[in-house]
């Protein structure tokens, strides 16, 4: 794995980010993050997962925006298939999965830490923010269900509507975190919960999950709904209001 590292703490899979200084998301970052889910569904040493960073201060920025902001009409959907169905194996994993955020989360990696179980955040100036609605992004309607649910109401709505940031003190009070750690602990801590976890009944475990991930964004999407969310998200994508805000957006990195 280019991307990634993979290692194991006795029945837990720990899946790191390792790919530049924001873990930026791409179509290889994402196709390795499936292949190492893919295997800790399919494993039966595997009890549960832990997914961390190995980036001081950054848990993922999100999309790459150099890369992925350049993607044509074809390749954006393409990608955006592969991010649906990588948040999906998520939420759907019939073991535990943890969320360790030692750092700043945004946009794409703040969706896949809300496609997790739990989610523990190193203390600090840390942000955790999901900005679409800021840059004209419309995300799938199942995938915005399904990450309103991990989260109490009226933080949902400043999510999703406002494009709200949180520093991490906010993101515990707000909800969206279940704790707050030192930033040198957040891995033994979010292993310390995915053993736990790990520990239930591994049969009413995924059983209560799937029951649980099926009422907030329903059941796993199938090949043809992935294939219409992604067509539907490059459309707006490549609609004017994105297209300005992306721009601007953009412009605002480079002048840094």
């Amino acid at each position: 794995m280019q991307h990634i590292r993979l290692d194991r703490d006795e029945h837990i899979l720990v899946v790191t980010l390792a790919r530049g200084k924001a873990n930026a998301l791409n179509c290889e970052l994402v196709e390795e993050l499936q292949q190492a889910l893919n295997h800790a569904r399919a494993d039966e040493r595997t009890h549960g997962v832990v997914l961390t960073s190995a980036t001081p201060r950054m848990f993922c920025g999100g999309f790459d925006v150099q890369e992925v902001f350049a993607y044509g009409p074809d390749k954006l959907t393409r990608y955006m298939a592969r991010f649906i169905r990588l948040f999906d194996t998520v939420r759907h994993l019939p073991k535990p999965v943890i969320a360790g955020i030692s750092g700043h989360s945004y946009a794409g990696g703040s969706i896949l830490a809300l496609a997790c179980d739990e989610r523990i955040m190193g203390e600090g100036d840390f942000v955790f923010a999901l900005n679409e609605v800021t840059i004209g992004v419309v995300l799938p309607p199942r995938m915005v269900q399904a990450m309103a649910a991990a989260v109490p109401g009226a933080t949902a709505r400043k999510m999703f509507l406002e494009g709200h940031a949180w520093k991490a003190p906010e993101a515990l009070h707000a909800g969206i975190v279940e704790e707050l750690v030192p930033v040198g602990n957040v891995r033994h801590r979010a292993l310390t919960l995915a053993r736990q976890l790990a520990s239930r009944p591994a049969q009413a475990f995924a059983a209560h999950k799937r029951a649980l991930v099926d009422a907030a964004g329903g059941p796993p999407f199938t090949d043809d709904e992935i294939s219409t969310m992604a067509s539907e998200f490059t459309a707006v994508w490549f609609g004017h209001e994105c297209q300005c805000h992306r721009d601007l957006l953009v412009s605002r990195l480079q002048a840094r």
